[in-house]
């Protein structure tokens, strides 16, 4: 039986396991609905125009200029997560840095 991929990165205070995952986050494409902010405010903060800033992030060149770039290790993966499934334009990726995969 497969393992459902909401399960396998909910919070699980009993294995208190870490997480490396990449956020991938498209600025150019937010409207400064704020969910990201609301679900993760670790990772999220509002600029002067209410658009989402990732925090201690890297913008990406040429092409993308405007995406953001931010590695994290985190036992709580579930905020960042839920602040990629709540965005309302859908401009977050979270992606596992152990599998490659994209989780939200």
């Amino acid at each position: 039986m497969s393992q459902n991929i909401n399960e396998k990165y909910e919070h699980d205070r009993a294995a208190r396991k870490t997480f490396k995952l990449r956020i991938i986050y498209n600025k150019k494409g937010c409207i400064a609905a704020g969910h990201c902010v609301l679900s993760d405010p670790y990772d999220f903060t509002l600029d002067e125009e209410f658009k989402a800033d990732l925090k201690e992030s890297k913008e990406g060149e040429g092409a993308q200029k405007g995406v953001f770039f931010k590695d994290i290790e985190t036992t709580e993966p579930h905020l960042v997560m839920n602040a990629a499934r709540t965005c309302t334009p859908k401009v977050i990726a979270v992606m596992d840095l152990e599998t490659g995969k994209r989780i939200a």
